[in-house]
């Protein structure tokens, strides 16, 4: 998918066919748009996750939360699915629902439930065959899977000690400002103000976790977003402009282009249609 597409509502691929190339082996990193679930349903290993390794014996659940420094070890032809989900994503799922949001923040293994299983299989067959209305029901796939972890952590859970650094937590709570302010505040500054520390601190450590400058993700927020009004609204360029804080409609369209490559008219033109 190149990156003027539209991107999809989530990604889901079998263990195996990630970790066979790998030597059944994922090094340790971590995503900082992304949030991860994980069913093992044969097979096994161990997983690493903030310095700490947990075996892994089927069938088994797991949730990786954005920032969360995390490897495997799996066993040759595990067998399970891997769901990664946009945090954009999942917080507007969660928004009716803001304590599992809460209880999804923490990284976390439980004893796969029949719910969980068969909610995975469920997004693995839309995420596979699509139809109509594919993306809508991806997204309410998302909310349940959510509902399914949270009740499973209710009932049994392999403790995972929360090693939150400072650092990590003012890049948590930057990417969380950033969720809500967007549209507002185009500049790194004002967020460095908003957590107390200087622009230059959380430049540093945007670049030290994501490769990326604090404008670089402050931008592909509001090319996310722009992208969406463009393929699901019918706003004028122009309105999408000011919908998104600009407040010249030419300044947001040189921006777009050289973030996308395109004009914004020539994004929407060349969307495949959804399916």
């Amino acid at each position: 998918m190149g990156p003027a597409h539209f991107p999809d509502t989530l990604h889901c691929e079998s263990i195996a066919s990630r970790s066979r190339q790998l030597d059944w082996k994922i090094a340790p990193h971590r995503h900082h748009q992304l949030h991860q679930f994980f069913l093992l349903e044969s097979g096994g290993g161990s997983i690493a996750m903030d310095g700490q390794t947990y075996e892994l014996t089927p069938p088994v659940a797991i949730t990786i939360p954005l920032l969360t420094v995390h490897g495997f070890q799996f066993q040759r032809e595990t067998q399970g699915w891997v769901i990664t989900v946009p945090q954009q994503v999942l917080d507007e799922v969660l928004k009716s629902t803001p304590d599992l949001g809460e209880e999804l923040s923490t990284p976390a293994v439980v004893l796969a439930t029949p719910e969980i299983t068969a909610s995975i299989m469920r997004i693995d067959r839309e995420h596979s065959h699509p139809r109509k209305s594919r993306r809508g029901y991806l997204t309410h796939l998302v909310g349940i899977l959510a509902i399914d972890f949270a009740r499973a952590l209710e009932q049994n859970r392999f403790e995972l000690q929360k090693k939150g650094s400072t650092e990590k937590t003012h890049l948590q709570t930057f990417l969380a400002l950033l969720e809500e302010r967007f549209v507002e505040c185009h500049n790194a500054g004002g967020y460095a103000a908003a957590i107390g520390i200087t622009t230059q601190h959380l430049n540093r450590l945007c670049r030290q976790v994501t490769g990326r400058t604090t404008s670089d993700l402050i931008q592909e927020r509001l090319m996310l977003e722009a992208r969406r009004s463009l393929a699901y609204t019918r706003m004028t360029v122009s309105e999408v402009a000011y919908s998104l804080g600009f407040a010249d409609p030419a300044h947001f369209s040189r921006l777009f282009r050289k973030n996308m490559g395109l004009s914004p008219n020539a994004f929407r033109q060349n969307l495949e249609p959804e399916i």
